[in-house]
Order: C-alpha cells, then structure tokens, then sequence
C-alpha cells in the first residue's frame, strides 16, 4: 500500500513539473515576436473606442499585463511593476489588460493603489490567443521590438529582467 502512494506522489510531482515546463513554451510559442499583441485592438474601458498598444509605443518602452483582479498574484505582479517603474523614474506606458474582470472592481483598484496605466479589456484577445495563464507580461523596446516576457508572478525577482529596459530610456 505504501510503495502504490509512493508511485502515486512521484509520478503526480513528474507530471505537475512536466506540465509546468510546457506552460513555459507554450507560452512563448504564443507570444511570438510579440507584434500581434502589440497590433491588437483593446477596448478600452474608463475611456470609450478601443486602443491599440502600436499607437502609444515610439518614445518610451512599453508594457502589456494581461491580469485579473481575482487572481491574487496578478495583482502583486501589477503593483510590483508600478513600484518597479516608479524606482527608476520611467516614462513607460503600461496598458493593463484585464481578463474576464468587471470595471467597478477595476476602478476600485486602479484608485487604491495609485495606478497611472490604461486599463483595456483584454479578455477577447487572451481567450483568442490562448495565452496559458496569468499574469502574462509582454514589454517591448521603444521601436517596438520585444524585450521580453514572463508568464506567472512569484516575486519581484520574476520582474527583474525589466531594469535594464527601464533604466536605458533616451
């Protein structure tokens, strides 16, 4: 009986890793290059018509978070990105995608905390894409080339590769 437990914590510990890695590339696999999330219209949701991540890029690097609200570490991930640019005094844009989130909420905490990013739905795009997760982040050069990217959030550690990006504005 306890060699058949045994097998059973090995093989879902195997299975829960293996699962976890494929995440991993998967999630690069739909990030590409990173151009068709950048070409996307989002909704835009305290403001009315919709935005397109391209059009604000140019001048200042730019930051796409697809989050929730209901997820706890989405949330972290998003305040540990408004402190991390606030640290190097960037002039980053930062587009928050929300994902199957209601305004209200998202007002509620764009007010608590302080956040000066625009807010878009990003539900439509995330389920059509099939991103793996959240929070899914995307930041991206001034000439709009990726920079690079990071599915989940278990620290600010995860964030760290943003410093060189934030701290090499013109």
């Amino acid at each position: 009986m306890l060699v058949v437990a045994g097998i059973c914590v090995v093989l879902i510990i195997y299975f829960n890793l293996r699962f976890m890695g494929s995440q991993q590339q998967r999630f690069a696999e739909r990030v590409g290059d990173g151009q068709e999330h950048l070409e996307q219209r989002y909704p835009a949701i305290f403001e009315s018509g919709s935005i397109t991540p391209a059009e604000l890029s140019g001048e200042q690097p730019l930051i796409l978070l697809f989050w929730a609200s209901w997820s706890g570490r989405a949330d972290e991930a998003q305040q540990d990105l408004f402190r991390r640019i606030q640290t190097h005094g960037s002039e980053a844009v930062v587009i928050s995608a929300a994902v199957k989130d209601d305004a209200g909420h998202i007002r509620e905490i764009k007010e608590a905390h302080g956040l000066p990013f625009i807010f878009v739905d990003g539900t439509e795009h995330y389920n059509e894409v099939r991103l793996p997760g959240l929070p899914s982040l995307l930041a991206f050069r001034p000439d709009g080339s990726l920079f690079g990217s990071r599915l989940g959030f278990s620290g600010p550690e995860d964030y760290d590769f943003l410093d060189a990006l934030l701290s090499t504005e013109p």
